[in-house]
């Protein structure tokens, strides 16, 4: 039910703005712009798609889709008309009429204009030359090379894009104007469901932290918390991923570096696409050389010994 103890619920308040503002609510950061299959769209008279992630985000977790629906790597999908609609796959699995509306009003997702280039929004190019760039190539555009520093640029997108519908929910925002889920979820916000069946089974939980060791002396080092990202996404989703792990269930046997993240690996799976940019860089390089860490803390070795352990921080 959209009504609960004589409120609104913000799932139904989202959908209602988006019903009074539908030429305003077009796209937001980790929105994905699919247009793979640009021919048989424009055969068939339709625009392009720009799937709605924080519309979906709101009321689902990470794992309801990925990676059962969806493969969790940009363009590792073979979506089509057949396998939503006759098939009850993909978009399908909740747009049956039950769930969701049935995929009946093409224009209620072929909204877009063609001539984008396809992948996450906040990459998208219009233009001659500009649909053939890769992900990576589009990504260094905006952050390499230009005057501007990179958290200015997402700051400028970011002011420009929340749909009228986002705007108004009142969803907690971080410094660059962009939706901080991770408060949403600690303010109590949203509350996505994991299980589209509701069946009750137990959710897989881990509050692990693992120290990342940066191998600068002037950076500060990354204390990355498992219960967050499990929160979203379940343990396989990261450590037996379709196509290989993202990462190695053995701490350190991961080489991870910035510049790997920047080319959308590792971190870069979700983050700078879906999950916030990594130009916000104090999010995650939140461990200041020299503090202490708990005990608890798992720490993985790439730089020099700056830990005491004998007073531990963790609470």
């Amino acid at each position: 039910m959209f009504l609960r103890s004589g409120y609104i619920t913000l799932p139904f308040l989202v959908h209602l703005l988006c019903i009074l503002f539908p030429l305003s609510a077009l796209a937001e950061y980790g929105d994905i712009i699919l247009n793979r299959k640009a021919e048989p769209m424009r055969k068939a008279q339709v625009g392009d798609v720009v799937f709605p992630h924080w519309f979906h985000r709101i009321r689902y977790r990470c794992d309801v889709c990925h990676e059962e629906v969806f493969i969790l790597r940009s363009g590792g999908n073979d979506i089509n008309m057949a396998r939503i609609s006759e098939q009850g796959e993909q978009c399908g699995v909740c747009h049956n009429g039950l769930i969701a509306w049935e995929p009946l009003e093409c224009d209620r997702c072929h909204s877009l204009e063609p001539g984008w280039s396809a992948g996450p929004i906040q990459y998208a190019h219009r233009g001659e030359g500009q649909a053939e760039k890769t992900l990576k190539e589009r990504a260094l555009d905006i952050r390499i090379g230009s005057k501007a520093k990179p958290y200015s640029n997402i700051i400028k997108l970011a002011s420009g894009w929340h749909p009228a519908a986002l705007s108004e929910s009142g969803l907690p925002l971080d410094r660059y104007g962009l939706v901080d889920w991770a408060a949403a979820i600690k303010e109590g916000k949203v509350n996505p469901i994991w299980d589209l069946n509701r069946s009750g089974k137990k959710r897989e939980t881990r509050d692990t932290k693992i120290l990342f060791v940066t191998k600068s002396e002037f950076v500060a080092d990354v204390l990355f918390p498992h219960d967050i990202h499990v929160y979203w996404l379940q343990c396989r989703i990261c450590h037996d991923t379709v196509g290989g792990p993202i990462f190695e269930k053995e701490a350190g046997k991961t080489p991870v570096d910035m510049l790997g993240i920047r080319q959308g690996k590792w971190c870069g799976r979700c983050h700078d696409k879906v999950a916030f940019p990594i130009s916000d860089c104090n999010r995650c390089h939140n461990q200041p050389k020299g503090t202490p860490i708990g005990k608890d803390v798992i720490r993985r070795e790439g730089g020099p010994a700056y830990y005491p352990v004998e007073k531990s921080v963790e609470k």
